[in-house]
């Protein structure tokens, strides 16, 4: 395919057709770089948002276990959620939600990963970050219909769960959980060559 097609949509009109406090949805009319004209698209005008790869000094992984409605279902997964105005950073959104969703703080956050999580319909994009020698330093701070369990599991076991599909959950956390093991694997994270070493056989068996 020749790359002059691979063009940018041109928008002859659009307009905001749903709007509240946790949902926008935009309807746009379109014509495609060959002419052809796609309408109604509705796009999802979605805040960006991070989740956080958390591993505690002796290196266990913070997860969170919640119900999530959408799949009627309870799930783990990783501390995260919305980077909000007042947020300087996205690491310093990621270092609120950790905090708030599990009462851990402090470390060394690196990013590892950027992502889209549906660029077709979402305008959002999120950012997942190791967190190392993260520790207990406070209380969960929850929104009133939030219930969140703390788990503190294996990191090697949980990409091995995920690996053979026993673990299953959001599509961004994997992504974040092996770009993190990744980063860990290649030698370049100062205070993790314990996991390394530990994290290599299941590199091996994925």
């Amino acid at each position: 395919m020749s790359g002059d097609r691979l063009r940018p949509w041109i928008v002859t009109s659009s307009r905001m057709t749903f709007a509240d406090r946790w949902l926008r949805v935009r309807t746009d009319d379109c014509v495609t770089a060959e002419g052809i004209e796609v309408s109604p698209f509705h796009v999802i005008e979605a805040s960006d948002w991070s989740c956080v790869v958390a591993l505690t000094r002796d290196l266990r992984l913070v997860l969170i276990r919640e119900y999530r409605h959408a799949r009627g279902m309870v799930i783990d997964g990783l501390p995260g959620g919305v980077i909000e105005a007042a947020d300087a950073t996205a690491e310093d959104g990621a270092r609120r939600e950790l905090l708030e969703e599990t009462g851990y703080g402090g470390g060394r956050f690196l990013p590892v990963l950027t992502t889209y999580p549906d660029p077709s319909n979402f305008t959002n994009k999120a950012v997942g970050f190791l967190a190392l020698d993260v520790e207990p330093v406070g209380e969960q701070v929850l929104d009133a219909a939030e219930s969140i369990e703390i788990v503190l599991a294996d990191f090697p076991e949980a990409l091995a769960r995920l690996a053979s599909g026993k673990l299953r959950m959001h599509a961004v956390h994997v992504a974040a959980l092996w770009s993190a093991a990744a980063r860990i694997v290649m030698g370049d994270i100062a205070g993790a060559e314990i996991l390394r070493d530990r994290l290599r056989p299941v590199f091996a068996k994925a």
